[in-house]
C-alpha cells in the first residue's frame, strides 16, 4: 500500500518529518487491520490503510497558508484525487475531532485511522505521549487536546476490542 502512497508523498512534496509520520501511521493501521478478530465488523481494509498513509496530505507545503484545519484540507485533497473512500477517514482523524459531533469518528474505519494517528508520531507512542507532543507543537489546540484525551482513550479501547493484541503490544507488532 505504501507504494501508492509514495507517489502522493512525492507529488505533494512531503517534508521528511511528515513522510516519516505518515509511514508510521500507515504501518499502525496495517497492523491493526491485520489483527482484527473474525467477529469484528467488516471494514474496507484497503481504504483504511491508504487513508492512514495519506491522512495528513492537507499538511502539504503545496497548500501551506490555507487557514482551514489540516484534516479538512486532507479530505478536500483526497476527494479531488478521486479517493472518495478515504475522505471521511482523513477528515475525522485529528485528536480534537472527537469534541465536534459533526467531525467525530463514527465508523469502525474512521475510528481505526483516528487511533492509528493517536499512536503514531515519528515512532509508535502512547496516546498520552502523542497528545502531549501534539499540544506542544499546536498550542492553540492544547485545551481541546486535553479535553479530547478521555474520548480518544475510549475510542482506542473500542478499536483494540476488535484486535487480537493489546495497546501495549502495538510497538512490537508494527516492528
Amino acid at each position: 500500500m505504501s507504494t501508492k502512497a509514495d507517489g502522493f508523498f512525492k507529488r505533494y512534496r512531503y517534508p521528511d518529518w511528515l513522510e516519516t509520520h505518515s509511514r508510521v501511521v500507515g504501518a499502525i493501521a496495517g497492523a491493526l487491520v491485520a489483527a482484527r478478530r473474525g467477529g469484528a465488523s467488516k471494514i474496507d481494509s484497503d481504504a483504511v490503510i491508504l487513508a492512514a498513509y495519506l491522512h495528513d496530505i492537507g499538511r502539504s507545503p503545496l497548500i501551506a497558508g490555507d487557514p482551514r484545519d489540516h484534516n479538512l484540507l486532507s479530505g478536500l485533497v483526497l476527494a479531488a484525487e478521486g479517493l472518495d473512500r478515504c475522505v471521511e477517514l482523513a477528515r475525522r482523524h485529528a485528536i480534537y475531532t472527537v469534541l465536534d459531533p459533526e467531525l467525530a469518528p463514527r465508523t469502525a474505519e474512521e475510528k481505526l485511522v483516528y487511533v492509528a494517528d493517536r499512536r503514531g508520531g515519528q515512532t509508535v507512542e502512547s496516546l498520552e505521549e502523542r497528545a502531549q507532543d501534539t499540544a506542544r507543537r499546536n498550542p492553540r489546540y492544547a485545551a481541546e487536546i486535553e479535553r479530547a484525551i478521555p474520548l480518544a482513550r475510549a475510542i482506542e479501547r473500542e478499536v483494540f476490542a476488535d484486535v487480537s493484541f493489546g495497546p501495549d503490544e502495538l510497538a512490537e507488532k508494527v516492528g
